[in-house]
């Protein structure tokens, strides 16, 4: 096992972090011994996906980072196909459509891992991980052992599972899903429902236009260092969504199981009037007010408090709480 020093920087997209250890495996086995090691010298474990949906602090000394390259890609007969862990999602999502498969078009485009995909249960217009999800397998850190988890026992929610709040106690090593080779397409949001009288659609047709629709909105991380979507939209109760509406008649409201959804960059920008801004090194994308942007050398600190900011405004002029999506390590 070979142990590195490397700036954390280099592992999250949005380019903000100190310096760590690291140790890289390919194998479960592998993956045994690193956390073996940690735990033999009093180290936290934290598994590196692909690094868009974390920033890291300064001092990660209490840490061992771990990158796994768990690969591979099996599809059956049925449709079920069998990822590793650290695929990269839209690669699997490019491929599956190639094979002219239904389920996981509508979440084209969306950055970091298979292993990750659960933990977030990664969603987009209209579609969730758990729509198209069987099982996943993981490590337990205890123990040391695989276990299987399916649909219930990850208690999907929106952007959340169980693995949120067992952070650090397993590591996915495995996912399958169930997908169709029949043609089943989810065009209720914009700009997908006007793919609904289209004539021979396929999955191809709805990536192109999902991919087409984000680009326009969303800064490439390679460019303009980015996590995604910062904050998660927040749900409300029927009677709070009264009150909002009329305050803000042009405010979206979205049904859903749990309430309304109210879209979180509709907020930053409409309510807070802080889509653009920047303040030192960081800022809020000029096209999507929901993402924050690293132009220069921010820190973790800077980060938490730019995101305060936002957080504070519209607390103050809604009564929400917007919830921070992007993990901050350390």
């Amino acid at each position: 096992m070979e142990l590195q020093k490397v700036s954390l920087k280099d592992y999250s997209s949005l380019r903000v972090g100190g310096e760590g250890e690291l140790v890289r495996v390919t194998t479960v086995e592998e993956l045994r011994e690193a956390i073996t090691h940690a735990r033999s010298h009093g180290k936290r474990v934290h598994v590196l996906g692909g690094g868009t949906n974390s920033y890291f602090g300064e001092d990660l000394s209490a840490f061992l980072f771990i990158k796994l390259a768990l690969l591979g890609k099996t599809l059956g007969d049925n449709g079920e196909l069998e990822l590793g862990a650290s695929e990269v999602w839209d690669d699997v999502v490019m491929w599956a459509v190639e094979q002219g498969l239904w389920g996981i078009e509508n979440l084209s485009y969306i950055p970091g891992t298979v292993g990750a995909a659960p933990v977030q249960n990664i969603g987009a217009y209209g579609v969730e991980l758990k729509d198209v999800f069987v099982s996943l397998s993981a490590l337990d850190i205890s123990t040391l052992e695989l276990v299987s988890f399916d649909r219930e026992a990850c208690r999907f929610g929106y952007r959340d599972s169980v693995f949120k709040y067992k952070d650090g106690m397993y590591i996915i090593t495995e996912v399958k899903l169930a997908l169709s080779k029949s043609p089943r397409p989810v065009l209720l949001y914009k700009p997908l429902d006007t793919l609904t009288e289209a004539h021979d659609l396929t999955p191809q047709t709805v990536r192109d236009l999902v991919i087409s629709t984000r680009q326009a909105k969303l800064p490439d991380w390679y460019d303009h260092p980015n996590a995604g979507s910062f904050f998660k939209n927040p749900i409300v109760d029927e009677e709070t969504s009264e009150y909002l509406a009329t305050q803000y008649e042009a405010m979206p409201l979205i049904e859903v199981e749990e309430g309304y959804k109210i879209p979180a960059g509709w907020l930053i920008e409409h309510v807070a009037h802080m889509k653009g801004v920047r303040t030192g090194d960081l800022g809020t994308w000029p096209a999507q007010a929901l993402v924050i942007v690293n132009y220069g050398e921010a820190t973790a600190d800077d980060v938490d408090a730019f995101a305060e900011d936002i957080r504070s405004v519209v607390r103050e002029k809604t009564g929400i709480l917007l919830e921070q999506e992007v993990n901050r390590v350390g």
